[in-house]
């Protein structure tokens, strides 16, 4: 094969950067290339099944954040005698979304529950986009923090039993559950 001009190679590198909008016709150009032989399969290529359901999980948190807002913007006064705790929620490969509609509904029904208590102070999706900023050896490779509440127990074991409520486990996700220090 000749090699290509810089025209040619620069056309076809844009090519590799452009969507297909119709999903069937892209695996319809794929396979009669591979057939061909001009293009070998792509060991690299993301589980479009895994990628749905983690965009359902996300657009659930985000839905989630959005009826947390509308249920209030600012946050209960702290009671003197409660602490504040984060639970971060992380999903894997593990995570599976068989129905957005009911994983929506589910976090939801939490955060409605946990607000209705007055122990609610926040809840957000987090973007997909990472900026790491410290040591890679320090970065988590094989989990992906998606989002995060914040609410107000009385001591660590009520939070933990708040934090094993929640449905995230439910689906394979994981949760992390830390105290916020107080700063005087």
């Amino acid at each position: 094969m000749d090699a290509l001009t810089p025209q040619e190679q620069e056309a076809f590198e844009q090519l590799s950067k452009e969507q297909f909008s119709d999903p069937a016709l892209e695996q319809k150009i794929i396979a009669a290339l591979q057939k061909k032989a001009l293009v070998k399969p792509s060991k690299n290529r993301p589980d479009m099944k895994k990628v749905i359901l983690q965009l359902a999980a996300a657009i659930a948190l985000l839905i989630s954040g959005y009826f947390l807002g509308k249920m209030g913007s600012t946050p209960p006064n702290p009671v003197a005698d409660t602490n504040t705790y984060a639970l971060f929620l992380y999903e894997n490969e593990a995570f599976k979304v068989s129905d957005g509609e009911t994983l929506v509904a589910e976090y939801t029904d939490w955060a409605e529950t946990l607000g209705e208590q007055g122990k609610l102070v926040g809840a957000e999706k987090l973007a997909d986009a990472v900026d790491w900023l410290g040591s890679l050896g320090v970065q988590n490779q094989t989990s992906k923090l998606t989002g995060y509440f914040l609410f107000q127990a009385k001591d660590l074991a009520e939070a933990q039993q708040i934090a094993k409520t929640h449905p995230h486990t439910n689906y394979g996700g994981g949760l992390e559950l830390r105290s916020i220090d107080k700063i005087d």
